[in-house]
């Protein structure tokens, strides 16, 4: 197997951790101290347009989240939403062959866009991204909101325009 495709199945074995790690984090049951009234226990970014570099054949950014703590990273929640025209749409973000997913760690927020069949993708025309770092204490206080729905999250959160 060549390189290329070793590091293709690397990064889309990355993702998929990635994302299992995410939703395994969104069991009932996980609560954080009582937080104070409104949505202190949140952090939603401004617009971010991101820069992306080239490694080999995938693109990819990184976005500075200092929200994103241990504690978020034990029982919280991180959702990365992308603008495409007027709409926003959770990530991953699948499009054919091109994909745009995120991981995350303490402080920030990893992007990477690539194509499934190994090739080059173009540079990624949509750079607008927005990251949602909900704690567990506000995630269980409202157990009906569809966090990977942006209308929803916008709501929820009071975020402005």
């Amino acid at each position: 197997m060549n390189s290329k495709m070793m590091k293709i199945k690397s990064i889309v074995f990355f993702a998929l951790i990635a994302i299992l790690i995410t939703c395994n984090g969104c069991t009932k049951g996980e609560q954080g101290p009582t937080g104070a009234d409104g949505n202190a226990n949140v952090y939603g970014s401004n617009y971010v347009d991101v820069n992306w570099s080239l490694d080999n054949n995938f693109y990819f950014t990184k976005i500075m989240v200092p929200e994103i703590t241990q504690d978020i990273l034990d029982y919280g929640l991180v959702n990365v939403f992308i603008l495409y025209g007027n709409e926003w749409w959770s990530l991953p973000d699948i499009n054919g062959v091109n994909s745009t997913i995120y991981g995350f760690g303490e402080g920030y927020v990893s992007l990477i866009n690539s194509n499934s069949d190994g090739s080059t993708p173009p540079y990624p025309a949509h750079s607008t991204f927005r990251v949602i770092v909900i704690s567990s204490t506000y995630k269980a206080a409202n157990p009906k909101v569809d966090w990977n729905n942006y209308k929803e999250v916008k709501i929820a959160l009071n975020l402005a325009e």
